[in-house]
């Protein structure tokens, strides 16, 4: 098995040591090739403009991805978000490689707007939401990172696991690895 995780800084490991980062702790824990294309700052376009190309360079089994925050925060909508995203998932099927879907993970700076004066966490909150449903309608395979994630889990910025966010991380990939491995 070789899995490809494809984000933004919820991938990359923002502010983060990478090597306490949840992919390289997927691959420590499960003892597969993981290889990292998070970037910092990157929106599901960028993500989707450089995902048949990892696919190729890399030739994984599966592909992570986790998108989505940047969209949200330069106001673009869920459908084209999503629609990003699906694209990718195309993209992997093509490929017979195994996508996954990473549920994005809450937002704990309650009061802060994106750049189209929304309230942030809220966008993020209500695209989860529509993600899942999303990924229910189409039958795609999805990890909600979400799931046991508290504050205590994030740096001061409230959107960015820190350390025990990645571990917490990790283990909602449990079940995915479990079925894969």
């Amino acid at each position: 098995m070789k899995l490809l995780c494809l984000g933004d800084s919820l991938t990359e490991g923002y502010d983060i040591d990478i090597s306490k980062g949840w992919p390289n702790l997927i691959h420590l824990t499960y003892h597969i090739d993981v290889v990292n294309c998070g970037i910092s700052g990157d929106t599901t376009f960028g993500m989707l403009s450089r995902c048949e190309k990892l696919l190729h360079e890399h030739e994984p089994t599966h592909l992570l991805i986790l998108g989505g925050t940047n969209d949200l925060w330069f106001g673009l909508k869920d459908e084209l978000i999503m629609s990003n995203i699906y694209a990718m998932v195309a993209q992997a099927r093509h490929c017979e490689i195994l996508p996954f879907v990473g549920v994005l993970t809450p937002s704990f700076n309650l009061n802060q707007k994106n750049m189209v004066h929304e309230n942030y966490s809220e966008c993020i909150r209500g695209f989860r939401n529509n993600l899942i449903g999303f990924c229910v309608d189409r039958e795609l395979s999805y990890i909600d990172f979400s799931i046991g994630m508290q504050s205590n889990h994030f740096l001061e910025d409230g959107l960015h696991p820190n350390e025990s966010g990645q571990l917490v991380m990790l283990k909602n990939t449990t079940k995915m690895m479990s079925k894969e491995i």
